[in-house]
C-alpha cells in the first residue's frame, strides 16, 4: 500500500523544519552579538548601576518683610523593593549570611576566604532547596521554548513557588527584625472614633450627635513591616480574583516602610543592612517642607502633598518655580551588590528652586486673624473673611478666611479653635475642609456697598453730581408688585452723596437708573466684576450678574443684589476709589528671588485702566467719609461704629439677606454682611474689606455697621500703631487713647 507523501518527499519536509529552527536561533544570536550589541551592553549595564535622587531644595516663602514662612528639614524615607525583595537570588544572600553568621563554626573561624566560601556554599544549598523536582530534559525543554519566543529566559521557573515563597517569608522577617529597632520609638498618630454618630429625640425634635473620635499615638511593630511588604491581604485578594474571574489588584511595587526619619537614623539603618547583606531595601534622602506659623495665612501660602507637589495657594500656583530639579548620583555595583568605583559614575548636582516674596505683612495678617476671630466669636457667625491692600500698588497686605486649615496636622482652624479634619459638618451634613478661601472663591450678594458703581457711572458723567438731589422714597418698577424701600425708613429727598451716607435702596436705583443699563455695566466691566479678580490663587472666577435689560434686574442690581461677588473683588472696587480712580491688579507675589539672593522676576505693580476721573473718586470718597460720621448733614451714617477719632475714615456698608440654594427667595434673618473701610480718607493707605457670613441674628441687628464695623475699628486702631500712621487731629486722637485705657483699666480692676 503507498502513502500519499513519499518517505523521501517527508524527509525532506522535516529537514527544512530543521533548518528553520536553527536559522531562527542562529539569527538571535548574531542579533544579539551583532546587531543589537550596543542596546544589549545598555540593558546588562543598567542592570548593575543604582541611582539614588538628590533632592533639589524647594524655594522658601517670606512676607514682604523677608519673615521667613517656610523651611525645608532634610529627612530620608526606608524605600522597600519589591522586585528585589522578591527576587530569589538576591534574597538568599540575607538568608545565608544570617544562617552561617549565627552558627558556631562562623564564630570560632578567622579566616575570610574560609568564611566566604562557608556564605557561598550556604547561599547554593538554599538555592538548590527551592530548585523544582523537574529532570534535565524539561528544564531544557522550558529554556528553549522561552527562546523560541523570543523572550528573556524566566530564571524563576526553575523553582518551585511554595519553596520560593517560603524563602520569601523567611526574608521578610528578617528585615523586620534589621529595622524595627530603629523605628520602635516613632510615634504613630491615629484618630480612632470612641464613639459613633447617634440620634436622639429631645422635645419632639430629632437631634444628631456627631461621632466622637480622640487621637491616639502608637508605635509600628514588626508584624506592620512584615505585612508593608508581604501585602499578604492583597495577595488572597488577588487569589480569589483569579478564582472567581474578577480583575486583580496591583500589588505595591515601590513600598515606603518609614518617613521623616533623622538622616543619622537612617543611614545606621542602611549600614545594618549592607553588614547582614539583606538586599530590596534603599535610604533616600528627601526634603519635607514646614511651616514657620503653620495655623496663619494657609489659603495664601498653601500646602505640599506628601511627593512634596505644591497642591493649592502659592505653593500650587508656584509650584513650578519653588520645586527645583532634583539631581542624580549614579553607583556601579557587581553581581552581588558590592559597590565597584568608576570612573563613569555620574553626578548631577541638583537645582534649588527660586524664592518667593510676598506682599503679605504678617504683622498685619496676625492683627487681622485675631480680630476676625474675636469679632466671629462675638457675633457667632459661620463664615468670614478680612482683605487688606494698599490701593496704590494694589499690594495684598493681609488675607485671611474662616475656615482655614493647619498646614502641619491639616486640622480646620474655626473662629472657635482648631478641630480633626471631618468633623466639623455643614447643614447638610457634608464634611467642612478649611482649603475653601471665602476671600477669593466665595460668591455673596454684596447689598449697599455695591452702590457706588451706580455713583461713579453718574457722577463720572455728569448724569449727577455729589451734591445733587435724588428722590429716595420707595417705588415700584416694571409692574412688580414688590415696591423698592429702606424697610421703617422714609428717607424723602437725599443728594447722591447723602444717598450713601444713609444707603438708600430707592435712591441707589435712582441714580443707576438715570445712567441707562449699557453706561451702569460699562462701569461694571471698568471695575472688572466681569473677569476673575486676577491673583495667583484659586478664585470663583467672574462675577454673577442678572441680566440687567430687563428694568427689574437692573433696579436691583443698583442696590447689590441680583449679583454675585466675592470679597475680593469689592476690595478692589474701593481700592480703585482709594487710588483716585486707577485700578490695579491685585499683587501677591512682590518678587521671586533666586538662591543667591538676586532678582529673577520684580513683579511689578501694573496698572490695569482709569474707571473714573480723579475728581469723582475725590468726591466718592467724600461721601464715604460721611458714613462713619455721627452728626452733619441727613444725620448719622451708617458705619458710625467704624469711627476713630482724630483720624478720617471712610467706607461703606453692606447688609443682604441670604439667598436659598437654588433660588426660590430668601431666608428670614440670615445675612451676609461686610464693610469695605477706607484708612486715612484724606491720603488713602490701606482698604480693608471685611465680611461676615451669617452672624447670629438674636446678637445684633445683623448689620455691616453693627457686625462688621466695629471689627474692622479693633483692627484698624492696631494697623494705626503698627505702620506708625499720623493722625489728622493729634487732640482729639490723644484724647480718644486716654478714655480707652481709662475703660480698659476701669475693666481690668472689676
Amino acid at each position: 500500500m503507498k502513502t500519499k507523501v513519499p518517505f523521501a518527499g517527508r524527509c525532506l519536509w522535516l529537514c527544512m523544519l530543521v533548518m528553520l529552527i536553527s536559522s531562527s536561533i542562529a539569527w538571535r544570536l548574531v542579533d544579539l552579538q551583532l546587531i543589537d550589541q550596543k542596546n544589549c551592553r545598555k540593558i546588562a549595564a543598567e542592570e548593575h548601576i543604582s541611582k539614588e535622587i538628590i533632592p533639589a531644595e524647594r524655594g522658601i516663602i517670606m512676607d514682604r518683610n523677608e519673615d521667613v514662612l517656610t523651611n525645608n528639614v532634610q529627612s530620608a524615607e526606608i524605600i522597600g523593593d519589591r522586585y528585589h525583595l522578591r527576587n530569589l537570588s538576591l534574597v538568599v544572600y540575607g538568608l545565608a549570611y544570617n544562617q552561617v553568621s549565627n552558627s558556631d563554626k562562623w564564630k570560632n573561624e578567622t579566616d575570610a576566604a574560609k568564611r566566604r566560601a562557608m556564605f557561598n556554599e550556604a547561599r547554593a544549598e538554599l538555592l538548590a532547596l527551592a530548585e523544582r523536582e523537574i529532570s534535565t530534559e524539561e528544564r531544557a525543554e522550558m529554556r528553549r521554548q522561552a527562546m523560541l519566543s523570543n523572550q528573556k529566559p524566566d530564571q524563576m521557573s526553575s523553582y518551585d513557588p511554595e519553596k520560593c515563597e517560603t524563602l520569601f517569608r523567611a526574608h521578610d522577617k528578617l528585615v523586620a527584625e534589621i529595622i524595627h529597632p530603629y523605628l520602635k520609638d516613632i510615634e504613630i498618630r491615629e484618630v480612632v472614633e470612641v464613639e459613633p454618630e447617634r440620634t436622639m429625640t429631645r422635645r419632639g425634635k430629632t437631634i444628631t450627635l456627631p461621632a466622637k473620635s480622640e487621637e491616639r499615638v502608637r508605635f509600628i511593630t514588626k508584624d506592620e513591616i512584615i505585612e508593608m511588604i508581604a501585602q499578604t491581604q492583597l495577595e488572597e485578594f488577588n487569589k480569589k480574583a483569579e478564582a472567581n474571574g474578577e480583575k486583580k489588584r496591583r500589588l505595591r511595587m515601590r513600598i515606603s516602610i518609614a518617613r521623616g526619619l533623622s538622616v543619622e537614623r537612617a543611614e545606621q539603618i542602611k549600614e545594618a543592612l549592607r553588614k547582614a547583606h539583606v538586599h530590596g531595601l534603599q535610604v533616600q534622602r528627601e526634603l519635607r517642607r514646614s511651616y514657620v506659623t503653620p495655623d496663619s495665612l494657609s489659603h495664601v501660602v498653601g500646602y505640599v502633598d506628601s511627593k512634596n507637589v505644591g497642591t493649592c495657594g502659592v505653593e500650587g500656583e508656584f509650584n513650578s518655580y519653588l520645586s527645583g530639579t532634583d539631581g542624580l548620583r549614579e553607583y556601579r555595583h557587581s553581581a552581588r551588590g558590592l559597590v565597584l568605583p568608576n570612573e563613569d559614575d555620574r553626578y548631577v548636582a541638583p537645582k534649588h528652586g527660586l524664592n518667593l516674596r510676598l506682599t503679605i505683612d504678617m504683622r498685619l495678617q496676625n492683627i487681622c486673624e485675631q480680630e476676625l476671630d474675636k469679632g466671629m466669636r462675638h457675633f457667632r457667625a459661620k463664615r468670614g473673611c478680612m482683605i487688606v491692600v494698599d490701593p496704590k500698588t494694589g499690594d495684598i497686605l493681609a488675607m485671611v478666611s474662616r475656615p482655614a486649615i493647619n498646614l502641619t496636622t491639616k486640622e480646620i482652624i474655626t473662629h472657635e479653635g482648631s478641630f480633626e479634619r471631618g468633623s466639623i459638618k455643614d447643614e447638610k451634613g457634608n464634611a467642612i475642609g478649611g482649603d475653601y478661601n471665602f476671600a477669593c472663591q466665595a460668591r455673596y450678594e454684596p447689598g449697599s456697598t455695591f452702590k457706588v458703581v451706580a455713583v461713579t457711572a453718574a457722577v463720572d458723567n455728569k448724569i449727577m453730581g455729589i451734591n445733587s438731589y435724588v428722590s429716595c422714597q420707595p417705588f415700584s418698577v416694571g409692574g412688580n408688585s414688590k415696591t423698592i424701600n429702606d424697610g421703617r425708613f422714609n428717607y424723602g429727598v437725599l443728594t447722591v452723596g447723602q444717598m450713601l451716607k444713609k444707603s438708600s435702596n430707592p435712591g441707589a436705583a435712582r441714580v443707576a437708573m438715570a445712567c441707562k443699563w449699557p453706561l451702569y455695566k460699562e462701569y461694571i466691566e471698568r471695575y472688572g466684576l466681569t473677569k476673575s479678580a486676577d491673583i495667583e490663587l484659586p478664585s470663583g472666577g467672574s462675577c454673577q450678574l442678572a441680566n440687567g435689560n430687563h428694568i427689574v434686574n437692573f433696579s436691583r442690581i443698583a442696590y447689590g443684589y441680583s449679583v454675585s461677588v466675592s470679597p475680593l473683588h469689592m476690595a478692589m472696587v474701593y481700592a480703585t476709589i482709594a487710588n483716585n480712580g486707577v485700578r490695579m491688579k491685585p499683587r501677591l507675589i512682590d518678587s521671586i528671588i533666586t538662591a543667591d539672593g538676586s532678582i529673577y522676576d520684580p513683579c511689578k505693580p501694573k496698572e490695569v485702566c482709569r474707571v473714573m476721573s480723579e475728581s469723582t473718586a475725590r468726591a466718592i470718597r467724600g461721601a464715604l467719609e460721611s458714613v462713619t460720621e455721627k452728626k452733619g448733614p441727613a444725620g448719622r451714617g451708617t458705619a458710625t461704629l467704624a469711627a476713630i477719632p482724630g483720624f478720617r475714615i471712610g467706607g461703606k456698608t453692606g447688609t443682604a439677606k441670604k439667598v436659598k440654594i437654588g433660588g426660590g427667595g430668601y431666608f428670614e434673618g440670615l445675612y451676609t454682611v461686610s464693610f469695605a473701610g477706607i484708612l486715612p480718607i484724606d491720603d488713602p493707605r490701606l482698604v480693608v474689606m471685611t465680611v461676615i457670613d451669617e452672624p447670629h441674628p438674636r446678637d445684633c441687628n445683623a448689620g455691616g455697621g453693627t457686625v462688621a464695623a466695629p471689627i474692622f475699628r479693633a483692627a484698624a486702631e492696631r494697623f494705626i500703631e503698627i505702620l506708625n500712621l499720623q493722625p489728622s487731629d493729634p487732640e482729639a486722637y490723644e484724647k480718644y487713647l486716654a478714655e480707652k485705657n481709662g475703660r480698659t483699666e476701669q475693666t481690668v480692676k472689676k
